[in-house]
């Protein structure tokens, strides 16, 4: 999955395994916006996919989101309380709950005040696209 600027389509199985793509969180947190759609529909799509108990229900991705958008600014504190959250989440739930997890924390290791609404955007967009593709 080499980014060489050409349109790319992904699908589900693209992100099979969801191996945190550190070149594409950076690119989506400095604004591309292609580049946040592109990802966020492959992610939701992958999320929402799989058997009951393995895939992400829309209330464990909307906890999330939640939490996120009761920031009106860049606190690095409540984004660093959020990996508790998620760790316990992780824990308590198996299955795409443990890679949301790891896509997340990458997320908020990048994440610093000139880029936190594009952070805040991706993960909408995520949420958007696993309703979308079916997330229940």
């Amino acid at each position: 999955m080499n980014y060489q600027g050409n349109q790319r389509n992904l699908s589900a199985r693209d992100v099979q395994g969801v191996k945190v793509d550190e070149n594409r969180i950076k690119k989506i947190l400095a604004g591309d916006a292609k580049e946040l759609n592109e990802y966020a529909k492959a992610l939701g799509d992958w999320y929402a996919k799989g058997k009951e108990g393995e895939k992400l229900t829309t209330s464990q991705i909307r906890n999330v989101l939640d939490e996120i958008q009761k920031m009106k600014d860049y606190d690095d504190y409540r984004l660093q309380m959020l990996m508790p959250k998620l760790a316990y989440a992780a824990g308590r739930h198996k299955g795409k709950v443990r890679e949301f997890r790891k896509l997340m924390e990458a997320l908020i290791k990048n994440t610093n005040k000139a880029n936190f609404s594009n952070f805040k955007n991706f993960v909408e967009a995520i949420v958007a696209y696993h309703k979308f593709h079916g997330g229940k």
